[in-house]
């Protein structure tokens, strides 16, 4: 274990000090000039030579060479965040560089990933699925080909998050594979991750690598739609699940889906800022929103309630799903005509996807815990969630004030993390219980942090009139 250990903190380090690095070379303008004179420093050039390294890495593998192919790997996707902060900082992006830097990324994976899945008598289990390997290679291909017939070049965010989680694959993997080889102990929670953990996550990563080229080849004004549309269908699934089985452990499957599809729920709203929309998007992300924070949520409240060992009566069930219901019904009704004035970013009473996450989390718990007690504190905190959902409290908009508050790079670790959890949640009893926990300190969180003080408001207010007398 305390090699294992060692080794995380050594690929820790070169990635702080690369930070390190990086950051200080730009601040200084001749320390820029050098760069800028020196092709092998700029952008383009630290692409070229990262293309033949995930070849390099396999031959490693291949004679034995777990640890020194490990660091030379990690060394060099560490430079695809090199390369980004010196094109910003040094003025040296160009038309050639948006399609090189996801090709190098895609050089240096794909030949590790395939080794992964192909070679037996140099691996041992968990392997990568071929099946899935071989989705994912086609479609992240046919998306680097789409930069040559369609105007969006740069990477967007899907595929910042792919590449960045299927880089953290990769290095588990191979982590484990040197663990084992060495006889060693892996550190928790890596020594928790099993065959089905990695197929998720394989699965997780050819949906990413879809979705951004999808959003490379369809109009910029679709992007909300088609966001909105993946919320419904979590919604719709989300609900299908809760009343078909009958178990806790399908119910937090329920409740995993329609957190996965709060996230689809973060970003139409920025897409259709950026880009637009279409004329009915408003209602669209209404009708989505309803199905899945309003039904499928109340359907899950409803069907732990009188599922668990000690259920209440199914009158006071069917009254708190009912009541949660109507509530998120009329929130989403008086978003779109609010009954007070509040500026752009603040909502009028909570978000019916925080309202969702603590209702759903309280069912959650209710399940876990099997307790009469459980079921009736959770029927108490599902009918607050209604009654903050309907009320006037100002609350701060997350997706337009909290989250782009985040620095890009913490943005991208939450939802790799996220993604982890929600994998390790559908297959680890332990991980359902952490994935709760997870989701009960968010809904806490934001509770807190979300309410907009008077004077934020008014601060708000001033500047937006201050922008349109502009």
């Amino acid at each position: 274990m305390l090699h294992t250990l060692i080794l995380i903190l050594v690929i820790l380090a070169m990635l702080g000090l690369e930070r390190l690095i990086t950051t200080q070379a730009l601040k200084v303008p001749s320390r820029r000039e050098f760069i800028r004179k020196h092709f092998f420093l700029h952008p383009n050039g630290i692409s070229l030579l990262r293309i033949p390294q995930g070849l390099i890495s396999v031959y490693m593998i291949w004679n034995g060479y777990w640890l020194t192919a490990i660091l030379w790997f990690s060394f060099w996707m560490i430079t695809d965040l090199t390369d980004g902060t010196i094109a910003r900082g040094c003025d040296l992006m160009t038309p050639a560089g948006a399609w090189l830097d996801p090709l190098a990324d895609k050089c240096m994976s794909f030949p590790v990933i395939f080794f992964l899945a192909l070679a037996d008598q140099h691996t041992f289990a968990p392997r990568l699925s071929l099946t899935w390997a071989i989705a994912y290679c086609v479609i992240d291909t046919v998306g680097q080909c789409s930069r040559f017939f369609c105007e969006k070049k740069a990477a967007n965010s899907f595929g910042k998050v792919k590449t960045a989680l299927i880089t953290v694959l990769i290095a588990i993997l191979a982590l484990q594979q040197f663990c084992m080889f060495r006889g060693l102990d892996m550190v928790p929670p890596l020594s928790q991750i099993n065959q089905t953990v990695v197929d998720y996550m394989m699965i997780a990563c050819t949906v990413l690598a879809f979705l951004s080229l999808y959003c490379k080849v369809i109009p910029s004004h679709l992007y909300a739609n088609s966001l909105t549309m993946l919320n419904f269908l979590c919604g719709i699934l989300a609900t299908y699940i809760a009343w078909s089985h009958s178990t806790p452990r399908f119910f937090i499957l329920a409740f995993v889906i329609i957190f996965l599809g709060q996230f689809f729920d973060l970003f139409d709203g920025k897409m259709a800022r950026k880009f637009g929309s279409t004329p009915r998007g408003a209602m669209y992300d209404d009708i989505a929103d309803g199905t899945n924070f309003g039904i499928a949520c109340g359907s899950i409240v409803f069907r732990t309630l009188t599922c668990a060992s000690m259920p209440m009566r199914w009158t006071f069930a069917a009254f708190t799903a009912i009541f949660y219901l109507i509530c998120v019904i009329y929130r989403l009704l008086r978003f779109l005509k609010p009954t007070v004035k509040y500026p752009a970013g603040i909502f009028q009473g909570l978000p019916s996807p925080a309202g969702a996450l603590m209702a759903g989390s309280a069912a959650m718990c209710a399940a876990q815990l099997n307790a009469r007690v459980a079921t009736y504190c959770c029927a108490a905190v599902c009918i607050l969630s209604s009654l903050l959902m309907i009320s006037n409290i100002p609350y701060r908009h997350f997706g337009r004030d909290l989250w782009p508050s985040l620095p890009k790079g913490l943005r991208i670790f939450i939802l790799i993390i996220a993604i982890l959890l929600t994998c390790f949640a559908l297959v680890k009893r332990g991980w359902s219980q952490a994935f709760i926990i997870l989701t009960v300190f968010l809904t806490i969180a934001y509770a807190l942090i979300g309410l907009a003080s008077k004077g934020y408001i008014e601060k708000l207010t001033k500047q937006q009139s201050e922008s349109q007398q502009e």
